[in-house]
Formats: C-alpha cells, structure tokens, sequence
C-alpha cells in the first residue's frame, strides 16, 4: 500500500471511530486496527498526562528493551546522584573490557581516556551510545538498577546484561513499565522535580529521531529514547502538546525488517498525536 493510501484508509478509520466513540475507547479500538493489521508482535501503553487516561494493548508482556533500557540506567544514575553517592562532574575511566560495538563514539577511544559521568549519560541517551551504557551500568551495578525498578513500581524490568548487543533473554522490561517510568518523570516524582526536570531535558536532546518524532510538527517537543536490534524496534516518550501531552511507549519483536519498523512507529504515533489533536480543539462525539 502507498503511503496515500494508507493514510487514507486510516483517516477514515480515525475519523470514524472518533464519531461514534467515547475518547479512550476511540483511540484504544485505533490502535487495536492498527496492531491487528501489521506483522510484528506490538505492545503499546498510552497515557494522557493531564486527565491520567490510559490503554494498554499487550503492554504487560515482556520484551527485550534494547537501548531503550538506557532511559532507567539514566534513572539509576541520578538516583546515586540524589543519595549522594557520586557527582556528574565526576569521571570513568574508559579500559578495552567497556567497549561495545554498534552505536556510540566512545568505543573508538583510547583506553585510559576518561569521561564525566554527565557526558557518558548524555551520550548513552542522545546518542545511544552503548559504550557509554556499559560503563555507567557497570559503575552503578546491576543490583541497585534493578531494585530501583522494583521500588518504583515496574514489574517486568529485569537487567542482567551490561552488553546491550548479548542482552536477548537476559534483559526484559515492558511497555507498561516504561509508561509508569514517564508519567513519573513527567509529574517530578522521580527523587524531585528538579532532578526530573534535568533527565526530561537530556531525553529532549534525543538525537535519533525515527520512531514517535518523526512525524509529528517540528514544533511539538519529544522526550524519547528508542531501541533497536534485528527484528527489535522500540521506543518510548513523552510528547509535549498543549493541552493533552501524553506518554506513549511502543515495544516491537518479529519485525520482518528494519525499514518496516521504523516506519510503522513513526505512522502509529502520528495517528496518536491527530486523535489527542482532535480531542484538544474538543472534535468527536464526547472528546
């Protein structure tokens, strides 16, 4: 199908599930077509963040998160920085046993060459630099990660790999997980409103923009993370429209190739993004 045509068929699905629907009930059957009609196993957790409206298609299911992981190894990082454990400003060292291939410039260092904590975690999110993940990973550890996790309440994120390229069936976590983790960033519940408000900001730095940005208004400001290996594609934020921002988190496996994934979240967070338009300028039946 051509990208018209696509649109086409899904306009006049939206615009007719929209009419005769009430608002979550719209968008949640939206989506179910849209999953329904694609290949890939889907996973999507939506969350209105001003009237705390939410659906959940599968978002309870566990996936590999890929580099979408690095967004709680961030959170881990200034939960040390909040009990006082480390400064940003403070430096690792970077030696051959940290480096780890695929995306990142950190990996085409010399060894011995080192880096403030606050660096590596800007290059870990806005970059998805998996050098800098291993190393700020392994400095925090494994165990304060995944008791974080737990302690705020996501009940499927495991980590038991530093190597994000060797993580299938070590590293899990869930799309409901991931939206739980943003609502929470959002609402500067995480530590405190100062320290949420500096990881929303390196997360509006996001570089790799392919999935939920992509086609949305060069306007509207996304706070993403996204993940990708072979068959994997994933990504979660918080998209900041007037009125009605919202998280969305999207997990994706068996994807039959790179390209499509791609595409398809980037369509299905446009589809979003009109509807929560559509609601905010009060269109529908009882939107």
């Amino acid at each position: 199908m051509t990208n018209r045509g696509f649109w086409t068929v899904w306009l006049l699905l939206f615009w007719g599930v929209v009419a005769v629907a009430s608002p979550t009930e719209s968008l949640k059957t939206i989506l179910e077509e849209f999953v329904f009609t694609h290949p890939a196993q889907i996973s999507i957790s939506y969350t209105d963040l001003t009237t705390s409206d939410h659906i959940g298609i599968a978002e309870n299911r566990p996936y590999n998160p890929a580099s979408v992981i690095k967004f709680p190894v961030m959170v881990a990082v200034y939960e040390q920085l909040h009990l006082g454990n480390l400064n940003l400003d403070d430096t690792l060292v970077f030696t051959n046993d940290m480096r780890v291939g695929g995306a990142g410039v950190i990996q085409f260092q010399p060894p011995g060459a080192r880096f403030s904590i606050r660096h590596l975690v800007n290059l870990m999110i806005t970059q998805s630099d998996n050098t800098a993940t291993k190393m700020l990973m392994e400095h925090v550890g494994l165990g304060n990660i995944n008791r974080l996790m737990k302690e705020r309440g996501l009940k499927h994120t495991v980590v038991r790999a530093t190597n994000l390229l060797r993580a299938e069936g070590l590293n899990y976590s869930s799309s409901r997980d991931m939206n739980h983790l943003l609502v929470q960033l959002y609402r500067g519940e995480v530590f405190s409103k100062e320290l949420s408000q500096e990881m929303m900001t390196v997360l509006l730095r996001q570089q790799v923009k392919w999935g939920i940005p992509k086609h949305l208004p060069g306007t509207i400001r996304v706070a993403n993370k996204t993940g990708t290996l072979d068959h994997i594609k994933n990504d979660v934020g918080i998209v900041l429209v007037d009125h009605h921002p919202y998280a969305i988190s999207v997990f994706s496996q068996r994807v039959p190739n790179r390209l499509f994934g791609t595409g398809w979240i980037a369509q299905l967070s446009r589809l979003v993004y009109d509807w929560v338009l559509v609601r905010s300028q009060g269109g529908g039946a009882g939107v």
